[in-house]
């Protein structure tokens, strides 16, 4: 028997199920309201090791079900926000959800199975968290992607590791919590050699992580030159879309915004589809806006509405100018499946239920609107969790990342404090300043160093003002995450290799499942 390796026959079933039921609610403890981030070091490193023992078809299912557990906790807001669409059926909504990103767990256990045909060795100590970070990045890209429980967010509540997020972004720090599980399993369940390389890892990232944070300490923020302000009402989602509210609605935010401007702001956000209406299509509504603007002597960029066609729309945000005038719309880009659109429309519309999701159409991509001298660079709502796009709206000349959202969709679950996280990270890894617009929170205004310098709380109605300043160049800004993808595909390969040399009998070798 390989040095470091466990008797099959000692991994009792009882003791797979204790993990693969354990670990995974163990990691998502990491996540908002707990935020025991420390568990994110080490929760996944049971795991690895149960995968490591089975054979492929077992550590299919025993992922999956670890995953549908891990993601059913982390995406607990999914009823809530879909509650008040499809009732009952919201709890299946979260099962279903729960279960289909369970495959992504599934398939890292599938490739650590394979990795791992002799032994925790040291090909699998980077070979097992190149595979969690190569199928995360697949799992939170595209248009079906789903940024929530990426491993790399619990970074925005770790002081000392969070400025690695300006050298690769949420994936730099996905790929530190993975590779450091990895190391953790390696010292426990690998061979003596894979002991030594894991430890030496550990120590390793240490020395990284320290000299990271002292290059970054070293860059200096340009001193806060434009006062900005967040306007928060706090209307409920279930009376905000009712026409009887909607001129109290204008009322309450045209006096946050005049108390904002009070306090010196040249700019002030309102969130994401505010104005329950048309203004693009309804001239009279657009002047009252465009004078509310011009009476608080402030750009307003304010979330709403364009429809398109009788049953197509824009999730829009207009700049209002301080000279009474429509400075540029922009219309997001990235829409939420089942929600703002609905993916093979000709054939699932005529299923149950699907009829209620929405005909959204996509924005061209990255625009930015200009208001109180700075470039602003919007993201509505869901695109804040796209590193990719968030990085491409930066590039586009964004000196400023503006989010407004409607997280009042998600009630007083976790779901806002992991949407309020991904703003955090956006501010390190693209070195801008953040000014997130929630509609009953979380607002802030958060600072290229991750520090939140103003803020207000979920449920409360208010505004926020501060000063805020240029951005700073960051390695994420200029080179991307594309060089660690690449460099995780060769760790996997080396990993995966050998597994065709020595294909003969490695099933056997590792007992029943």
């Amino acid at each position: 028997m390989p040095v470091g390796r466990v008797n099959p026959e000692s991994l009792q079933p009882a003791l797979k199920i204790v993990i693969a039921l354990l670990a995974p609610i163990a990691l998502a403890l990491a996540f908002p309201k707990t935020n025991w981030w420390l568990f994110a070091f080490v929760a996944a490193a049971p795991m690895f090791w149960l995968w490591s023992r089975a054979p492929l078809l077992s550590a299919f299912w025993w992922g999956w079900l670890s995953g549908a557990i891990y993601f059913g906790i982390t995406m607990d807001w999914v009823p809530n926000s879909l509650g008040d669409f499809i009732g009952a059926w919201k709890l299946l909504a979260l099962v279903l959800m729960a279960a289909w990103q369970g495959f992504s767990f599934a398939a890292v256990a599938v490739l650590v199975s394979l990795i791992c045909r002799r032994g925790y060795g040291v090909a699998a100590v980077f070979a097992a968290p190149a595979a969690w970070l190569l199928v995360d990045f697949v799992r939170t890209r595209g248009s079906m992607g789903v940024p929530f429980g990426s491993l790399g967010f619990v970074g925005a509540h770790v002081s000392w590791l969070l400025p690695i997020a300006a050298y690769a972004g949420v994936y730099g720090l996905t790929a530190i919590f993975a590779l450091v599980n990895s190391a953790v399993a390696g010292l426990v369940w690998g061979t003596d050699t894979a002991k030594r390389v894991s430890a030496a890892v550990l120590g390793a990232l240490v020395l990284l992580v320290a000299l990271g944070d002292a290059q970054r300490s070293h860059v200096v923020l340009p001193a806060p030159h434009l006062r900005v302000g967040v306007a928060q009402g706090n209307i409920s989602q279930r009376v905000k879309w009712s026409p009887e509210i909607f001129a109290h609605t204008l009322e309450l935010y045209t006096s946050l915004t005049r108390k904002a401007a009070a306090g010196g702001a040249r700019v002030v956000v309102w969130p994401e589809t505010v104005v329950t209406a048309y203004p693009l299509q309804e001239p009279w509504l657009l002047h009252d806006l465009q004078q509310d603007a011009a009476s608080a002597d402030v750009s307003i960029l304010a979330g709403t509405l364009d429809k398109l066609t009788p049953r197509g729309y824009h999730n829009a945000v207009l700049d209002l100018t301080p000279a009474g005038r429509l400075g540029g719309v922009y219309d997001k880009h990235i829409l939420v499946p089942f929600a703002e659109y609905l993916p093979f429309d000709r054939v699932l519309r005529h299923l149950p239920l699907m009829n209620q999701a929405s005909d959204f159409f996509p924005g061209p991509g990255p625009h930015l609107l200009t208001a109180g001298g700075m470039s602003a660079g919007l993201l509505v709502c869901y695109e804040s969790g796209f590193a990719a796009y968030t990085r491409a709206t930066a590039n586009a000349g964004a000196s400023t990342l503006v989010v407004v959202t409607d997280d009042a969709w998600w009630g007083d679950t976790a779901g806002p404090y992991q949407h309020f996280d991904m703003s955090v990270i956006d501010a390190v890894q693209t070195g801008r300043w953040v000014v997130r617009s929630a509609a009953t929170g979380i607002s802030g205004i958060i600072d290229p160093d991750g520090r939140v310098v103003a803020q207000l709380p979920l449920d409360v109605a208010g505004s926020i003002v501060a000063p805020i300043g240029a951005p700073v160049e960051t390695p994420y800004d200029r080179f991307g995450a594309l060089w660690l993808v690449l460099l995780a595909a060769v760790a996997l390969l080396v990993g995966l290799v050998p597994a065709r040399v020595q294909a003969m009998g490695w099933r056997s070798a590792r007992g029943p499942a």
